[in-house]
């Protein structure tokens, strides 16, 4: 039996004045980056050097901070792409799937405030939380048929399902379809990790048989990693 371990970092919301120095804290190969890294695409950039350069592989979703400062949705997240290609090490995980050792890792947003506001912005935001669904079931259902993967890891900077939230609900959750809908399509129960953003507080539990895990950085305290171990 073979052991994967992976690093699950997430929520940094760093300013561009803040110093986040990672050396010597990691426990594994790979990290996970469940968005909301920053919105200064600098920060953005620099942050994803600096962990590129401590890690063999770094999976990264951005999360809707990321977007915070942009002036159009697609052109920020061609630019966030554009910055991953260039660094070594960093692999963009939006509706994309990377696979280590059986292990496949698909990510989306998922766009975590949408709600029942008809602006224009929120109906885009909308669209593109149906996008990015559409994408996560379609991509678990290929993964079903890939005999080379063994277990799944799905990653969103979203919060998957209001139980995740322990009765804080936002408002805007009661007009969402829950994104953990999408697995009805994992029908050889390959998907054993969730992990997530978006969510301040800390939460390692089960729904069903899958684990859901986040790692938020919290405020004036220190922050390590959380070491998820996937044995295949």
């Amino acid at each position: 039996m073979q052991e994967i371990g992976f690093d699950i970092l997430g929520d940094l919301n760093l300013s561009p004045n803040d110093s986040f120095n990672w050396e010597n804290k990691q426990t594994s190969l790979y990290c996970i980056l469940t968005g909301n890294i920053s919105s200064n695409v600098r920060t953005i950039a620099q942050t994803l050097i600096h962990l590129s350069k401590i890690y063999q592989g770094v999976f990264y979703v951005p999360g809707m901070l990321e977007y915070e400062s942009a002036d159009s949705v697609p052109e920020r997240l061609q630019q966030l792409i554009e910055i991953a290609q260039a660094i070594p090490n960093v692999c963009m995980l939006h509706q994309h799937v990377a696979v280590i050792d059986g292990v496949a890792i698909t990510g989306i947003n998922g766009w975590s405030n949408v709600g029942n506001n008809h602006t224009i912005e929120n109906i885009l935001e909308t669209v593109a939380r149906h996008e990015d669904t559409y994408y996560l079931r379609t991509s678990i259902s290929k993964l079903q048929r890939h005999l080379d993967v063994k277990k799944i890891i799905v990653v969103s900077n979203a919060v998957p399902h209001a139980d995740l939230y322990f009765k804080e609900n936002p408002g805007y959750i009661e007009d969402q379809t829950p994104l953990c809908d999408v697995l009805d399509a994992d029908t050889e129960h390959k998907v054993s990790h969730w992990l997530f953003g978006t969510y301040d507080k800390p939460v390692d539990t089960y729904l069903g048989n899958i684990n859901y895990m986040n790692n938020p950085r919290p405020v004036n305290a220190p922050y390590w990693p959380k070491r998820l171990t996937i044995l295949i």
